[in-house]
């Protein structure tokens, strides 16, 4: 925990980093750690495979069903992905 005065002193340090470059400060304030940004991918990843493999299944099993599901998971996969890109 910090003291009164070094709280102060780095609102203070905040206030002038944010005044003398409003760009890098917002930048670091919304930066995402790596390891959150794997989770995530490693998440996308998942949900495709899901549907990859649904599809796959209903396909050697001529199962209608397990063929839309893996359709719309993928579907889902693809949105996942292009909401990444930003």
């Amino acid at each position: 925990m910090l003291s009164h005065d070094e709280d102060r002193e780095l609102r203070a340090i905040e206030q002038w980093f944010e005044q003398s470059d409003p760009r890098l400060s917002r930048m670091l304030r919304e930066h995402e750690p790596p390891e959150r940004k794997r989770q995530r991918k490693a998440g996308r990843i998942a949900v495709d495979l899901t549907g990859g493999l649904l599809l796959a299944f209903g396909i050697v099993a001529a199962a209608v069903i397990l063929m839309v599901l893996g359709v719309l998971v993928l579907a889902a996969g693809a949105c996942l992905h292009l909401a990444a890109r930003g």
